[in-house]
């Protein structure tokens, strides 16, 4: 249909190729009649856009709507075992109890955990890699979400003053589909896109991964147990036979998942309850608690109050509350 309709368009466009000269020379002849040829193309190919109807969103949509950060924001890293992985930590200084007292959090990405790291015999010592391994990624990630909330609510202070552009709106659209909003409520928007307390995040990758030592965390940087019913994205079926043929989603790396962890916690219906928890701690000005938010995820496992209560056993057993309030290293030249 499209493909027709253009070639009408040409047809009539050499029928009338003389008078169609002469006046795009008398619009291009001053500098009013350019601007507003550039506003009737912009503005035909946006009706053009949305005529053919907007693609749906793929299953991340960090590269496509601008969300990540501009530039590499942390190092990777590769190495293949444990005690690797452990020795550059060391070097850099990277050590829970630095963290402790307030040392900033060296901007390194682990690809993926080391597959001996269930090797480590000092449970001590193979928690504390987990964790040094994914507290950059997790810390990572919200900073990106707090850059998209910031952009976000410039957008909705723009529209409310009723000076939002063709071109932003559409991307504000984008944004509050790809989170699950109505695009015309703004809180709404906002109560999906917000950070998640890094020491919650930390236990449901222990909990939910047995401390970086499942299958699905060794083959799949799978640490969150998120589950994919369709053929459209990469999984691990789980051995079990009767599991109504789900499988647990895989990823490239730990920082995707670590994305799609955040993404699936500020837009599934079923944790609207976090949002909501998150937004009234912001509302008076205090952090939101892990320890409140882990009592919203009964739907996140099959094991309901126990799953919570075991979240708030590994965040309160392991001091993960100390690493709520910790910092990425900051950006050379920044």
């Amino acid at each position: 249909m499209v493909a027709r309709m253009s070639t009408l368009v040409l047809d009539l466009i050499n029928d009338r190729r003389p008078q169609v000269v002469a006046f795009l020379l008398r619009v291009n002849g001053s500098l009013g009649g350019r601007l507003a040829s550039l506003t009737l193309v912009f503005a035909l190919a946006l009706l053009l856009a949305l005529w053919q109807g907007a693609k749906p969103l793929p299953p991340s949509a960090w590269q496509e709507l601008g969300l990540l950060s501009d530039s590499p924001a942390l190092r990777l890293v590769a190495q293949r075992d444990a005690a690797a992985l452990q020795d550059l930590f060391d070097e850099r200084g990277y050590t829970l109890t630095r963290l402790s007292g307030g040392a900033a959090v060296p901007r390194l990405a682990v690809a993926r955990l080391p597959r001996d790291i269930d090797d480590l015999i000092d449970s001590a010592a193979r928690k504390a890699l987990f964790l040094r391994s994914l507290l950059p990624l997790v810390l990572q990630a919200n900073a990106e979400i707090a850059r998209i909330r910031g952009k976000v609510t410039a957008a909705l202070d723009a529209r409310a003053a009723g000076r939002l552009g063709a071109v932003d709106s559409l991307w504000l659209e984008q944004v509050a589909a790809w989170y699950g909003a109505d695009p015309e409520d703004a809180a709404d928007i906002l109560r999906r896109i917000d950070q998640v307390p890094p020491s919650l995040a930390l236990a449901q990758a222990a909990q939910e991964s047995g401390w970086g030592r499942s299958r699905f965390a060794r083959d799949a940087n799978a640490l969150f147990g998120q589950r994919t019913w369709g053929e459209g994205q990469p999984g691990l079926a789980p051995k079990e036979a009767d599991q109504d043929n789900f499988r647990v989603r895989a990823f490239p790396d730990l920082m995707s998942g670590v994305r799609a962890y955040l993404h699936n916690l500020n837009s599934h219906r079923a944790y609207a309850d976090l949002r909501a928890r998150r937004a009234r701690a912001r509302a008076v000005g205090t952090a939101a608690s892990s320890l409140d938010l882990a009592g919203s995820l009964t739907s996140y496992s099959e094991e309901g109050a126990a799953y919570v209560a075991a979240l708030r056993e590994l965040i309160t057993s392991n001091d993960l509350r100390t690493l709520d309030g910790l910092r990425l290293e900051r950006l050379r030249g920044s």
